[in-house]
């Protein structure tokens, strides 16, 4: 697995590609949890490749734990597995439409 981070005004774009492997899994969800859990993050995930189920519901519990999370470019075969463990994302067609405005407001801080 591939993550490039950018910033499009006050939100953290995660760009991931590729497979998880079992070793990512901590790694990721240090950074997760370290420097990403209290900003507004979009993943974008339309390059991510299915793998074993444990890697990916790892993956996504790592995700969950950020508040401010949506998630663009979700496959099928993910939302069918996230439906299956019970786990629930933001979800979004494009980038664009996750940093809107409107959507924005949803992620402002109290």
């Amino acid at each position: 697995m591939d993550a490039k981070f950018y910033e499009i005004g006050e939100v953290t774009i995660v760009e991931v590609s590729g497979r998880i492997e079992p070793d990512q899994n901590k790694p990721f969800r240090d950074v997760c949890e370290r420097r990403l859990k209290d900003r507004k993050v979009v993943f974008c995930l339309d390059q991510l490749s299915f793998t074993a189920s444990a890697n990916i519901t790892t993956f996504f519990e790592s995700i969950s734990v950020i508040p401010e999370a949506r998630v663009v470019g979700l496959k099928q075969d993910f939302y069918r597995l996230l439906e299956l463990k019970g786990i629930s994302m933001r979800t979004f067609e494009t980038i664009s439409e996750a940093i809107t405005p409107d959507n924005l407001l949803s992620l402002k801080k109290d």
